[in-house]
């Protein structure tokens, strides 16, 4: 079923409405996020996935927590930038991602262990990760978008 019914989502995208993942009306049972504990829910829209770990941004004001790297990326034309970093393995990392269009995107990494930051249009969110003691190439994306990536190489 689409749209409303008991498993559609709420999440569909016309010229002036919200983006994909935004609950944007009565959604289904397990759509518009009612049960996936994200955006999209678990059989519909957009969402990442049921139980996925979520990321605070950080307060205004809070006291930052020690790191070892801080990297700037940007969300701009549905595209992040930089497309590739490069980080030790176990350092601590704050991302500081500024999205610079108008639609929301989000930031995650399951295989990395990045969880799911939501970054509305038009601001700057803060995420404080640490890198996995394995070397390799992990991804991080945009669920709502693909294509739109962040390859991230951890070695020593």
């Amino acid at each position: 079923m689409e749209g409303s019914g008991m498993m559609g989502g709420g999440n569909r995208y016309q010229a002036g409405t919200p983006a994909p993942g935004y609950d944007t009306g009565p959604g289904g049972m397990m759509g518009s996020g009612h049960m996936g504990g994200v955006p999209g829910g678990m059989m519909g829209g957009s969402g990442y996935g049921v139980n996925a770990p979520t990321a605070e941004p950080t307060p205004i004001g809070a006291t930052p927590v020690p790191v070892d790297e801080e990297i700037q990326i940007m969300a701009a034309n549905v595209r992040f930038a930089p497309t590739r970093i490069t980080i030790k393995p176990g350092e601590t990392v704050r991302f500081t991602i500024a999205n610079d269009d108008a639609v929301p995107h989000n930031f995650v990494s399951a295989e990395a262990g990045i969880p799911y930051l939501a970054l509305p249009g038009g601001t700057t969110q803060t995420l404080t990760w640490t890198a996995p003691k394995a070397e390799g190439t992990y991804t991080a994306v945009c669920t709502f978008h693909p294509g739109m990536s962040l390859s991230i190489n951890i070695e020593a």
